[in-house]
């Protein structure tokens, strides 16, 4: 009975697959809350105004303004509050595109500054602020999902609130407390984040771990730092100020980008690892997306860092490293963010783009399909059905996404799926015979790309997570 159940769940998946109702089922939005230090230099502000275009995918529970290491005894909420209401004099536009956008006076109201002071000089007793406040309040929410802190500058609005947690709270409440937390830094930029990290071990926390201030091994330069930090790889036209000119600095919110002073966003990977487009999946940062791949430095602790990927890049070679984790999907999140800001500019669809919405095997939404498959056994997955909100047609790519399945850092131990029609709706995905190199049961990554017309074309994504069971 066995062996004839693993020859037919294939089959039997598909059929039920095929059954159900094409539904894009939305996951829950992230509950977000951004520590910024804007106005250390221009990126932040450039990071804040595509911030602002994503937020009709995020409940935005506060912003705060913070020091860094670059900017240590002053803090700049004015900046935010600048953008968000060039944002209010686009929303009209933008929510013919998307009614999910906020209010921009809800947005001004959730603004706050952490201490114009340098890091853990901001930390301890009497040290309070508006921002740390907030932070408390947004974890203590009854909401049961977490918080997730994309840290731009300084930590110290956060280890401020943790510190706050901990002299009034049990151990047990302050442990609840840090559960409730998810945190994305881009790098340390103060004292406070490896304070926070050595009393908090277990906090869930996403970042690029090095020399203080040498950033040239980071992930999230893969943003666009490949001219400034000199590593090779990715082709640089979307991020080159021409294009920018041309596809971004446009109207009340786009005016306000300004030009760079090193590079562009390197804040942005942090909250592009959560928008909702059917590759991301935030409670994996070893599956990969736009955000880039992280891997655990400890198993049983929360630190995730740097990881490599291979990908072909603008000169058409591979190219291995950290970077290359975002700069694989640099086309799409650069096109994406242009038709945000095309949003801004006209309420009338039909002079704007929109992503396509992918539906396999008649299942809509963004959420991991997920497959059993025995050595040599074959599915069908369909994408047929899948839709352009802007009419015309849809390219289709299957790939196998080996990374998060490697093991010490090696591809050779990841097994080869069969695809079949890789480049059609309809692909023919069959398991490798071989047998696998690392004990236990491995999961294969399986990315669908789909993909509209136009000169700057949308893309969505569905992943499919293959289990190849060990015996």
């Amino acid at each position: 009975m066995m062996n004839r159940w693993w020859v037919l769940a294939p089959l039997l998946l598909l059929a039920l697959l095929a059954s159900a109702p094409a539904v894009q089922a939305a996951p829950a939005k992230p509950r977000v809350f951004v520590l910024t230090d804007i106005a250390n230099e221009p990126d932040d502000e450039e990071s804040f105004v595509r911030f602002l275009l994503y937020t009709d995918q995020m409940d935005v529970a506060g912003m705060a303004a913070t020091t860094s290491t670059w900017l240590r005894d002053q803090v700049h909420p004015e900046r935010l509050r600048e953008r968000i209401q060039a944002y209010g004099q686009v929303l009209p536009n933008l929510r013919a595109h998307d009614p999910a956008y906020p209010d921009a006076q809800a947005l001004l109201d959730r603004v706050t500054a952490g201490p114009a002071l340098y890091g853990l000089a901001g930390v301890g007793e009497g040290r309070d602020s508006t921002a740390s406040a907030a932070l408390v309040a947004a974890v203590d929410d009854p909401d049961p999902r977490p918080l997730w802190v994309t840290i731009w500058g300084g930590a110290n609005v956060l280890a401020q609130a943790l510190h706050q947690v901990a002299a009034t709270r049990t151990p047990d409440q302050v442990a609840a407390f840090v559960a409730r937390l998810r945190v994305y830094a881009i790098s340390d930029q103060d004292d406070s984040g490896p304070w926070i990290r050595a009393r908090y071990p277990q906090l869930f926390w996403i970042g690029s771990v090095h020399a203080f201030s040498h950033y040239s091994t980071a992930t999230w330069t893969g943003m666009s730092g490949e001219d400034f930090y000199q590593f090779p790889g990715p082709d640089s036209a979307s991020v080159s100020h021409g294009w920018i000119d041309a596809h971004i600095r446009k109207g009340p919110l786009g005016g306000l980008y300004p030009q760079w002073k090193f590079i562009m966003e390197g804040d942005t990977p942090s909250f592009l690892y959560l928008v909702d487009n059917g590759l991301n999946a935030p409670d994996h940062p070893d599956y990969g997306g736009w955000g880039g791949r992280y891997g655990l430095a400890n198993e049983g602790m929360g630190l995730h860092t740097d990881v490599v990927d291979t990908a072909v890049g603008g000169d058409g070679r591979p190219h291995r490293n950290a970077q290359a984790t975002i700069w694989c999907w640099r086309e799409a999140y650069q096109n994406d963010f242009a038709a945000r800001i095309g949003w801004t500019l006209t309420a009338d669809r039909t002079q704007a783009s929109h992503p396509p919405q992918v539906v396999v095997n008649g299942q809509g939404g963004s959420e991991p399909l997920h497959l059993t498959l025995r050595p040599g056994e074959s599915v069908t997955l369909d994408a047929g059905a899948s839709t352009n909100p802007d009419g015309g047609p849809l390219t289709f790519r299957w790939w196998q996404y080996r990374e998060p399945s490697i093991w010490q850092d090696a591809l050779v131990v990841v097994p080869e799926l069969g695809i079949a029609g890789a480049d059609t709706a309809r692909a023919t995905i069959t398991a490798p015979t071989t047998r696998p190199l690392l004990p236990g049961p491995q999961q294969l990554h399986l990315i669908l790309e789909v993909t509209g017309g136009g000169p700057l074309p949308l893309t969505r994504y569905r992943r499919v997570i293959i289990a190849m069971p060990q015996s």
